[in-house]
């Protein structure tokens, strides 16, 4: 049995951001007990299908040969461990009902002259609770340990196994120039965003090429009248072919880095934290930021270009999903967190659109606040500079589901 010194365990602080100090009680050369695989992540993933069961086997390991037999008493569902996790991460993960699952036990045995104990296995037998948009966990921690003098890693005390499903979901087609309107709400829903994250999931099907006439407006969170918008397009006229550039509340242009395929789902994050505007897209931060004031007001949302007869010609094609307004800048681990989608109750969530629907002309606040979008009550500046009632551009409303619309939590 290959022996692990102690530098394994320090390698675990550094990986964990743990700092080593006069505090940490494990001298060069003491060998210590933790969950094995935690010396590189504390997070691990259980793959959930549509149907139960679904099994996870967790060990315990020593960074060295044990002389005689050793007992871990494990704690399956550590509620505290969880809280702490949450905290320390900015994440909303809730544990798994512990009647949803069974364990193989609540110990585990290191086998003298080894460093690696049996398996303890928890089976996840009812899959009724999962609610969608809602993320969860099973924490399992060392509680204690006879039969050594060796000390547990506190770092690695804990493995977190995390539910992780494949969701397919129906999508909203905004393919046809007929579909583009604006929603405007009533002047008591405004919602006034000193910080604020705007997001929209979207999957580009035609960026059409360079050369043509490749203005690709994709939406626009925006005021009533149009002022201090949030406005988002592919190809702008002098920018690179395939970059996205945001008109931000300020006027300013935030032009991407990034370049967007074909056939891909984005998460497009707008974040504003009151002296930073930065897009992260799928969790990750494009390379341009703004530092400029960028607070704004929401009250109107534009799907597409709506102006007079820009809706052909700067037509989006392709799909959209996962609209949300918060009320403040959302880190990139909780970005990452809720791609597939978030709780309709999350903190700060003021308006959710998933646009999943199977049918129907109005789009549905999942949030319960009232922000729902009657398309045939949509309006655009048809023909001048007022916005005229388009109930027809609900007709265009088209939803779709096939092998493209596909989540991986």
């Amino acid at each position: 049995m290959k022996k692990l010194s102690i530098f394994a365990a320090f390698a675990a602080l550094g990986i964990l951001g743990v700092s080593c100090n006069s505090a940490d009680k494990f001298p060069y050369g003491k060998e210590v007990i933790m969950m094995t695989g935690t010396s590189e992540t504390v997070l691990t993933k259980l793959a959930v299908g549509d149907n139960p069961p679904a099994s996870y086997s967790v060990t315990v390991s020593a960074t060295g040969v044990v002389p005689n037999d050793v007992t871990v008493s494990l704690k399956v569902g550590d509620e505290d461990a969880l809280e702490a996790y949450n905290k320390s991460h900015g994440s909303d993960y809730v544990i798994v009902p512990e009647n949803a699952y069974t364990t193989s036990g609540n110990t585990v045995k290191i086998a003298k002259e080894t460093a690696v104990s049996e398996a303890l296995t928890v089976t996840l037998n009812d899959f009724s609770f999962i609610k969608n948009g809602v993320k969860y966990m099973i924490p399992v921690s060392i509680e204690s340990v006879t039969g050594t003098s060796m000390e547990v890693l506190e770092t690695s005390r804990t493995v977190f196994i995390r539910l992780a499903r494949t969701i397919s979901f129906y999508t909203l087609d905004v393919s046809s120039s007929a579909l583009s309107s604006n929603f405007v709400f009533a002047d008591d829903q405004k919602i006034e965003l000193q910080n604020y994250t705007y997001e929209i999931k979207c999957y580009p099907t035609n960026l059409k090429h360079e050369g043509a006439e490749q203005l690709c407006r994709l939406c626009n969170f925006t005021g009533a009248k149009e002022e201090r918008q949030n406005m988002l397009r592919f190809n702008e006229n002098g920018r690179p072919w395939r970059s996205l550039q945001i008109v931000t509340p300020s006027g300013g242009d935030y032009t991407t880095t990034t370049l967007f395929e074909e056939k891909q789902w984005y998460m497009l994050s707008m974040v504003y934290d009151g002296s930073t505007y930065q897009l992260y897209i799928n969790g990750e931060p494009d390379a341009t930021t703004l530092t400029t004031d960028e607070h704004t007001a929401f009250q109107r949302f534009e799907i597409g270009m709506s102006y007079q007869g820009y809706n052909t010609s700067q037509l989006f094609a392709g799909r959209i999903s996962e609209v949300r307004i918060w009320d403040y800048a959302r880190t990139p681990a909780q970005i990452k967190a809720s791609l597939c989608g978030t709780s309709a109750d999350s903190e700060g969530l003021r308006a959710y659109w998933k646009f999943n629907q199977e049918s129907g002309t109005t789009f549905k606040d999942e949030t319960g606040h009232g922000y729902d979008m009657d398309w045939t009550k949509s309006r655009r500046a048809v023909s001048g500079e007022d916005l005229t009632p388009t109930p027809g551009c609900a007709d265009a409303i088209k939803w779709v589901k096939d092998a493209a619309n596909v989540c991986s939590e």
